[in-house]
């Protein structure tokens, strides 16, 4: 465990610390992000509180919980892992490690942001104001552009780190891609919902595997990803101290997209792949998929909005996203993305409940300071377990 995340003060945080930091100009940045905001507490379960009040300066921080209109109930230990980002709110929620006597969770989560702001002073990204996203004549980027191995480093890197993603064809030959095929449908058959290696839906009412972790443990060919020369090339990209993780967060796995998902995380809403914590560990992250079937509407496509890499934000509302810079990649076998884990992306419903889903295996890399803080066969996205086993639910679906 690095020793640069360690337990934080309570009281001297909220007393000196955080102050100080506001003060400093994290208190500005936080403002312009405080719309819908109301008063909240963070209470440990010793008493002790303080009370978070948008101002059109900040945030002012007072002792108590008294005037607080939500209420979150946390250890003091998670209050810290909340603080340093290893844990977000809704990691803190799938995990039960937080109780919201007053008020609701939706107040916690629309904060998050302008609490990032104000405790490290991270940046916001504005939906209603996005950044531009511009080539370097500054005009407005391509977002359907696509690349090939044959490209330079530097004209693919261009683009990446302008949209916050990328998407590579014909990397992958036929025959490979129908290697890999058959260790998913393999690894599929042998998933059980109770292995805490796969993630399941349902459909009908009937059980539905829709991802397989740790894949790469199951089968010699999804291994030997790790030492494929385009992919190491392809990982590089996000930074040559990049390393692949695949004995930890998740290792090498296979998302499916269902036709017809009626519960969990089938159709993953928009989301950013350091959403459950871990943030200032594990990014700047690169998360590479090997697209095994074609990426259509009717099948499935993966979603992004350009330029989101560049700051926090909550997850957009369906209104929201309208304004954005959003793209569907329409992919091919063999075709390769990558994006950073930073970006705000989804995975709507297929289009033709009929169609053969989409299914992709993803090889993430990650900065190095993730094997100091996470180990082998650990994860972020562990705390999705921890109710229903692999049945892993929305958020959402917590107040039914």
């Amino acid at each position: 465990m690095s020793e640069r995340f360690g337990p934080i003060d309570f009281d001297r945080f909220h007393l000196d610390e955080l102050p100080e930091r506001l003060a400093a100009g994290n208190g500005k940045l936080a403002a312009a992000h405080l719309a819908r905001c109301r008063p909240i507490a963070f209470r440990l379960d010793d008493g002790r509180a303080y009370t978070y009040r948008p101002t059109p300066e900040g945030i002012d921080v007072a002792p108590g919980d008294a005037d607080a209109e939500t209420v979150v109930e946390l250890s003091e230990q998670d209050w810290s892992d909340f603080v340093w980002e290893l844990k977000t709110c809704f990691a803190l929620l799938y995990a039960d490690l937080l109780k919201v006597p007053t008020g609701s969770f939706g107040q916690l989560s629309r904060w998050e942001p302008a609490l990032r702001a104000a405790f490290d002073g991270q940046p916001v990204y504005d939906y209603n104001d996005p950044p531009p996203v511009v080539d370097a004549a500054g005009q407005a980027l391509d977002l359907s552009t696509s690349f090939t191995l044959d490209d330079s480093d530097d004209v693919i890197v261009d683009f990446l780190r302008r949209a916050g993603f990328i998407h590579l064809r014909g990397v992958f030959s036929a025959q490979e891609v129908e290697a890999m095929r058959a260790e998913v449908e393999a690894a599929v058959a042998r998933a059980r919902p109770d292995d805490r290696h796969s993630w399941w839906t349902t459909v009908d009412g009937e059980e539905v595997c829709n991802r397989v972790n740790y894949l790469n443990e199951q089968s010699a060919v999804i291994a030997g990803l790790s030492d494929d020369r385009r992919l190491e090339r392809v990982g590089a990209l996000g930074g040559s101290e990049l390393r692949d993780s695949a004995d930890r967060l998740d290792g090498h796995n296979v998302v499916i997209k269902v036709p017809g998902a009626e519960t969990g995380l089938a159709d993953l809403p928009w989301h950013r792949d350091c959403g459950m914590g871990g943030h200032p560990v594990k990014c700047p992250l690169l998360n590479v998929g090997i697209q095994l079937d074609a990426a259509t509407a009717a099948a499935g496509q993966l979603h992004m909005i350009a330029g989101s890499h560049l700051g926090t934000s909550q997850l957009p509302s369906d209104d929201q996203v309208q304004g954005l810079p959003t793209t569907a990649i329409v992919t091919e076998p063999g075709d390769v993305t990558a994006h950073w884990g930073h970006t705000l992306h989804a995975a709507p419903p297929p289009g033709d409940r009929t169609a053969a889903g989409r299914r992709a295996i993803y090889v993430t890399y990650v900065n190095p300071l993730t094997f100091e803080m996470v180990g082998p066969g650990q994860g972020y996205n562990d705390v999705l377990f921890t109710r229903n086993e692999g049945r892993v639910r929305h958020a959402d679906e917590f107040n039914r």
